[in-house]
């Protein structure tokens, strides 16, 4: 079936419209009729989504307190296979949405200017961020509502939860901008579209790894900001690297010039990490610290998230580059279901809480209701009177 056109344009978490971006060696004015849809992209953000979902619902049956409804493991071979996967997501998916963020960042700035672009990013993400925080965030809480004040309840409650992620992106969106505005003066370039090589992207990974270990000397991983919530921020070099990495990507066409054989040596990067750092991280104090163990961790979880963004850029764009009805649909609704995934999530924990099964039973039902049940729910709430115009 033919791809219909789609025209309005989002985050990396929303849709990856290249008819409204500029790419490399064009002006803002040229035609967009000519200029490709990233599908892959699309794609790729709906395997992002669905990670999400599910980290979050194995988050739920692992045993670490870090989710509104959690449950302790009747199984430590499960415990320990949920937390790996924890683990190897908190590695790079995150990352991966701050790159697509960024590299569609520029066009719309572009596109629109910075009173309109500035506009449009505390419309369509500070809307969503400040009712998360003033009024879900509360209620995702209400099952740990005793007895006391339930000012004070509420005061303790308020918080970002997940949408931590469009927090970062406001103030991601309002750096680009200033800085746009700081260098407007300077002309544009025009660049012919081609790979980063391949000690650029070894030195982006050493410098991304030491980076990250001097941050968590101070900032180990677990550690959760006050008062805004932000829950990882022992990962902040890798996303901003990775929105900023993206700015750059854009201008230089590096989702169309890295080649197959970078994708295939990024997914040797990942798993040669895996199997030498991570076993020697996980043999110390990886979380930080200035241990041995935490640098290995930081080279490890660099290299992997940078490897893996190869392989799958380039396996997507070669095998993945067209969207039928169905994966037209689930694209749509990637920043939706970002936003309402908390509390299907949290609703089947509680749902599935009487049930007297093992852990993997539970979290295997769970995973298979709740990304359908997130999907589903995401379009009759996007056809909400208002809300279409912010999710």
């Amino acid at each position: 079936m033919e791809n219909a056109p789609h025209h309005n344009d989002r985050e990396g978490l929303q849709r990856a419209d290249t008819t409204s971006a500029v790419l490399p060696g064009t002006s803002p004015s040229q035609s967009t009729a000519s200029r490709p849809r990233l599908w892959f992209v699309d794609n790729l953000r709906i395997l992002l989504i669905s990670l999400v979902v599910l980290h979050h619902t194995a988050a739920t049956y692992s045993g670490i307190p870090a989710w509104y409804y959690t449950e302790k493991p009747t199984s430590g071979v499960v415990a320990l296979g949920l937390t790996v996967f924890l683990l190897v997501n908190q590695a790079w998916f995150m990352g991966a949405f701050f790159l697509l963020s960024g590299y569609f960042t520029p066009g719309a700035y572009d596109r629109k200017g910075p009173r309109a672009f500035l506009r449009d990013r505390l419309i369509r993400l500070g809307v969503p961020l400040v009712v998360f925080y003033f009024v879900l965030n509360p209620i995702l809480y209400a099952g740990f509502y005793g007895s006391g004040s339930p000012l004070d309840f509420y005061l303790h409650t308020i918080g970002s939860g997940p949408l931590w992620f469009v927090l970062a992106l406001l103030v991601l969106d309002g750096s680009y901008a200033a800085l746009r505005l700081a260098t407007r003066k300077r002309p544009a370039r025009s660049r012919t579209p081609q790979p980063p090589t391949y000690p650029v992207v070894i030195g982006f990974v050493l410098v991304l790894a030491l980076t990250t270990y001097v941050l968590r000397i101070a900032i180990p991983v677990g550690f959760t900001v006050p008062v805004i919530g932000f829950p990882s921020s022992a990962y902040l070099p890798q996303y901003v690297s990775f929105f900023v990495l993206g700015t750059v990507a854009y201008r230089r066409g590096w989702f169309h010039a890295i080649t197959a054989r970078m994708g295939r040596v990024g997914l040797g990067m990942a798993i040669g990490a895996t199997l030498v750092f991570l076993p020697l991280a996980l043999a110390g104090r990886w979380e930080g610290h200035g241990t041995l163990s935490s640098l290995c961790y930081a080279l490890w979880d660099s290299t992997f998230a940078v490897g893996i963004v190869l392989a799958l850029l380039t396996c997507f764009r070669r095998r993945l580059d067209t969207q039928g009805p169905l994966r037209r649909y689930l694209s749509a609704h990637v920043f939706t279901v970002y936003v309402i995934h908390a509390f299907v999530v949290t609703a089947a924990g509680y749902a599935l809480s009487v049930l007297d099964l093992p852990t993997l039973v539970k979290f295997a039902i769970a995973a298979v209701i709740v990304l359908p049940v997130c999907f589903t729910l995401a379009g009759p709430i996007r056809r909400l009177p208002g809300v279409r115009h912010v999710l």
